[in-house]
């Protein structure tokens, strides 16, 4: 199959596009990249009719958030299978509601991490599809990414609420790391104790990708209870989670003293994560829900 990919070639950006395309071309598809910061609906278009391609992927296209028309006429137009892939959430946030709506009548499927989402809307091409992880060799352990708690990630919304009442908790012992990505990332996961993961903007079908990076670069996650992480992880066993801020500062002071149990855990989700929620087990599924249409 060959894929014509919309997506982030920054080359020096660590984008989910990078890993996704690994899997494609893992799973023996060939791979066309088209750089959504610069391409231009027509040349996309004669790129796709030129090279006979079989599938058009896309996210959420940053540049095209500005342009639905021009992006919905493309789609139109395009004589391949179309699957458009959204991570982000989207409740409460107009842009991505419209943006999202505009596209979804336009593409044979579109697959997203939001199941809170797609269960409040009635569009039948939608698939629940969540993010996954990497597999590459384990981190090491580094002096100046040690902490005996670690958060990594920006500090918006409801968020501040949480890391204010960590560092108000837990002082040095709490760590905020910001744009730790890649190889430091897996050194990072190996060098804190426990990563915790705050509840905005987690619900019960929806969750961010931090789970399956965190599990996959072997970490002990503490992250925020979700009814739909039932199907994915077993919690105590895999990972642990939390409903209040009081039940999170009872189990990571509990961890903190336990690490026999906090490494059987650790190795555990590792193990489980990147069997079953590897980049190349995602583009499986969202590669055979597209074989059935």
């Amino acid at each position: 199959m060959k894929v014509l990919y919309l997506g982030n070639w920054n080359p020096f950006v660590n984008s989910t596009e990078k890993l996704i395309k690994a899997a494609l071309e893992k799973l023996g598809h060939e791979v066309i990249c088209e750089d959504e910061r610069t391409a231009k609906a027509p040349n996309i278009l004669e790129h796709a009719v030129n090279n006979k391609v079989d599938l058009f992927l896309f996210h959420k296209g940053i540049r095209w958030e500005m342009d639905i028309q021009q992006l919905m006429e493309l789609l139109f137009r395009l004589p391949c299978k179309k699957a458009f892939w959204y991570f982000d959430p989207i409740t409460g946030i107009p842009e991505r509601e419209m943006f999202v709506q505009a596209v979804i009548p336009y593409v044979d499927l579109a697959f997203m991490t939001n199941g809170t989402w797609i269960k409040q809307h009635n569009y039948k091409n939608t698939r629940w599809l969540l993010q996954g992880c990497d597999i590459k060799p384990l981190g090491k352990r580094k002096k100046e990414l040690v902490s005996d708690i670690g958060f990594t990630g920006s500090n918006y919304g409801t968020r501040e609420i949480f890391l204010e009442a960590m560092k108000k908790k837990y002082g040095d012992k709490f760590k905020v790391f910001q744009n730790i990505f890649g190889d430091e990332f897996y050194d990072l996961c190996q060098s804190v104790k426990i990563m915790v993961s705050p509840k905005f903007p987690a619900n019960d079908y929806f969750w961010s990708n931090r789970i399956y990076m965190t599990l996959g670069a072997g970490g002990f996650l503490i992250h925020p209870y979700c009814e739909g992480l039932k199907n994915e992880f077993v919690a105590g066993k895999h990972y642990e989670d939390y409903q209040t801020e009081n039940e999170l500062f009872t189990k990571i002071d509990y961890y903190l003293k336990h690490e026999k149990e906090r490494t059987k855990i650790a190795e555990a989700g590792y193990k489980y994560c990147i069997k079953n929620y590897s980049y190349v087990q995602r583009v499986k599924t969202l590669l055979d829900e597209l074989s059935k249409i």
